[in-house]
């Protein structure tokens, strides 16, 4: 029995192609659609508040909730949907995420709790803040399932020798802990559910990227 080796000029990626094409299409075409779905769930959450806060001038970043804005004035369907929607644009991702990235024991943790964090986000919007304990619950639960994907998959890659990605998780880990924890001065907390938000919304689009690049050729796994 014969061992032949790779024709010259093939790579790896270029025979498992020619093995299984159908199977390197659909894994292809799943990391796309999960690129592009975590990139644009934050986009639009952050042109959905840009364009909600220039039609509400009552609006105070010292004064008020981010979540006034889904109660108060003309703009709050908007507001409601912008939350619906990047709900279910993160769960995409989540799900993408997991299947095309995360392969460990822990990475797959990490997914499922994704998914889970991505899954209470529309609820946010289902139910605004008049619906105190069930937004509440949404927003809570929403953090912390977040905080623990982050926290999993950042050992994660670290475990698996893929220091880059573990050392950004668990630092955007950290500063949504410490802006979560740390007493806030002022009457209205806008201004640090955005700094909780927005380190988030780095991770994804950086993970989003990351599934981009990533394919059109085999990565290492988390």
């Amino acid at each position: 029995m014969e061992i032949h080796s790779a024709p010259q000029g093939k790579t790896g990626y270029d025979l498992l192609v020619m093995m299984h094409p159908k199977k390197t299409n659909r894994g292809t075409m799943l990391r796309r659609i999960a690129g592009v779905c975590g990139i644009t769930s934050q986009l639009v959450a952050l042109i959905v508040l840009l364009v909600v806060i220039s039609s509400s001038p009552w609006f105070s970043w010292t004064e008020n909730e981010l979540s006034d804005l889904g109660i108060v004035g003309s703009a709050t369907t908007l507001f409601n949907l912008g939350y619906i929607l990047t709900g279910v644009l993160s769960l995409i991702f989540a799900i993408g995420l997991g299947q095309s990235l995360l392969s460990s024991r822990l990475g797959q943790l990490g997914a499922v709790s994704l998914i889970l964090g991505s899954m209470m986000i529309p609820a946010i919007g289902i139910f605004p803040r008049t619906f105190v304990l069930l937004h509440n619950s949404a927003s809570m639960a929403a953090l912390v399932f977040i905080i623990m994907a982050l926290l999993l998959i950042g050992v994660a890659a670290v475990t698996t020798s893929q220091m880059k990605w573990g050392l950004l998780s668990l630092t955007i880990v950290a500063l949504i802990i410490v802006v979560r924890l740390v007493p806030w001065p002022l009457s209205g907390g806008a201004i640090q559910q955005l700094l909780i938000s927005l380190p988030w919304s780095l991770w994804t689009i950086v993970f989003g990227v990351r599934l981009l690049i990533r394919s059109r050729y085999i990565s290492r796994e988390l």
